[in-house]
């Protein structure tokens, strides 16, 4: 693997020469000519002065899902972290993007040891051979204690640039800082014996949708009666199919996830408090697990979900109808 993505656990001493800002993060990138909002993951690691990274763009044009996975590379520049783009990895464009076109990210700097949230502001460089402008806008984000549900680590994981964590024991330790391999050193005390490659696997058994176990992936409360829900692969379109039920009834039956939207309007029953959509899979893919995207339309409100589902979990998402004042 190339550029392979791995864990350390950074001693509390090194955040007292700059702030740390190795981690993950999420949230909006707002586009200043358009008024629209794209969503955005980033992660970043700070490895002996040298900031790398990976970036993750998705959003959606006439009900069809795009992304983008790029890797990045950083610097501290006068009180600001300039997050800059290196590398297209993957996209499902319908076109191929201009190569003199890269995205940069401004963002402010503090005193504290660790950015948590991150207000700054991106542009696009210009390309004057195909004549494209800047283009930029606003910018929020938000560290994630919990980066296991980010869709960026499964691209990464499909396109062959990411590996498990290494432990490092440390008697004093901040938060894990995503490293690449190819540049750290590794004592081989640590090192991880590779397994006993096992000859015949045992797959693991195929439950009935009932009787798997579930995994809840966004709690809200709905403003309307009626929701819109949008289904799509999240990227990499390998077949996964999936069926859906609401509070025990099947709305979606054996559905194929792909780039363009699989619709399904729901009515909220007002006599259940708590309303609860399961998503089961059916298969899982050319590229386990199965992964999608629901995009919910609750009237002018927007959910993105990203959700993960086997053939012994199922994915499920709560929500209340809000109770008028």
């Amino acid at each position: 693997m190339k550029n392979l993505f791995c864990f350390i656990l950074l001693l509390s001493a090194c955040s007292l020469h700059a702030q740390n800002i190795s981690g993950f993060y999420s949230g909006t990138l707002l586009n200043d000519s358009t008024g629209k909002e794209q969503q955005y993951e980033l992660a970043l690691s700070e490895y002996r002065g040298k900031i790398t990274g990976y970036s993750y763009t998705t959003f959606i044009v006439d009900d069809k899902f795009y992304y983008s996975v790029k890797r990045v590379k950083a610097q501290r520049n006068n009180g600001t972290l300039e997050v800059e783009d290196v590398k297209m990895l993957g996209n499902n464009f319908p076109q191929a993007p201009d190569k003199g076109v890269r995205q940069v990210m401004i963002i402010p700097l503090n005193e504290r040891d660790s950015i948590t949230e991150i207000k700054g502001t991106w542009k696009t460089t210009e390309s004057k051979k195909h004549r494209f402008y800047s283009i930029g806008g606003a910018m929020e984000m938000r560290r994630e204690a919990d980066s296991s549900r980010m869709a960026l680590l499964g691209h990464l994981k499909d396109l062959g640039e990411w590996q498990q964590p290494v432990a490092q024991p440390a008697p004093q330790t901040i938060a894990a800082a995503p490293t690449p391999a190819a540049k750290q050193s590794t004592p081989k005390a640590t090192e991880p014996k590779p397994a006993a490659e096992n000859k015949n696997p045992v797959a693991p058994p195929v439950l009935a949708y009932n009787k798997r176990s579930e995994q809840v992936a966004e709690r809200f409360v709905a403003t309307t009666d009626s929701l819109v829900l949008h289904f799509y692969d999240n990227g990499m379109v390998d077949g996964d199919t999936i069926s859906v039920y609401l509070n025990g009834t099947n709305i979606i039956s054996k559905t194929k996830l792909t780039a363009a939207a699989a619709k399904q309007t729901i009515q909220l029953d007002p006599s259940i408090e708590v309303h609860k959509l399961v998503l089961v899979a059916e298969n899982l893919g050319t590229i386990p697990p199965n992964t999608g995207l629901l995009v919910i339309q609750d009237g002018t409100q927007r959910h993105q979900v990203h959700f993960t589902a086997d053939l012994q979990t199922n994915a499920a998402i709560e929500f209340r109808r809000r109770k008028d004042k």
